[in-house]
């Protein structure tokens, strides 16, 4: 009785995947233009946040820049990517995540400790070009931080 089962289990399994349709190929241009409207919304909220003029404001800058970071990457993840970018998509969205968690523990580290803050300044440099790269190489210029 138990073979019967599996057997019959089997043949639904094949059937149900024989059925089903693969999903539709994800338009490239309308990938493009909505990873590109992700990115000026973040760019312009980043863009609004205040300058730090002290530790406490360097503090509460890097945890407004990891909370833009953070969401932006959430909205880049929830997108469908072409084929042909999926691992650039999948890596720009790894790279922004990274950003916002290096733009947190900034927000934590002590004023007196020079050593790490310069580390984590550094990390977050490196991030942000790598990013930049991804962005040229996806041909979305507006998720470049500096000009192309």
């Amino acid at each position: 009785r138990a073979a019967a089962i599996l057997a019959m289990s089997a043949s639904i399994a094949m059937m149900a995947g024989c059925a089903s349709e693969a999903a539709p190929a994800v338009d490239a241009a309308a990938y493009r233009a909505e990873l590109a409207a992700i990115c000026v919304a973040s760019n312009a909220e980043q863009s609004a946040i205040a300058d730090p003029l002290d530790q406490a404001g360097v503090a509460s800058f890097a945890r407004s820049v990891a909370d833009v970071l953070t969401r932006q990457a959430e909205a880049a993840r929830a997108l469908r990517s072409p084929d042909d970018l999926d691992d650039d998509h999948r890596a720009f969205v790894q790279n922004t995540a990274d950003q916002a968690a290096a733009w947190t523990s900034l927000a934590v580290i002590p004023s007196s400790d020079a050593e790490q803050f310069g580390a984590l300044q550094t990390t977050i440099l490196e991030l942000t070009l790598g990013r930049d790269d991804l962005a040229t190489e996806m041909d979305i210029l507006a998720c470049r931080v500096a000009p192309a």
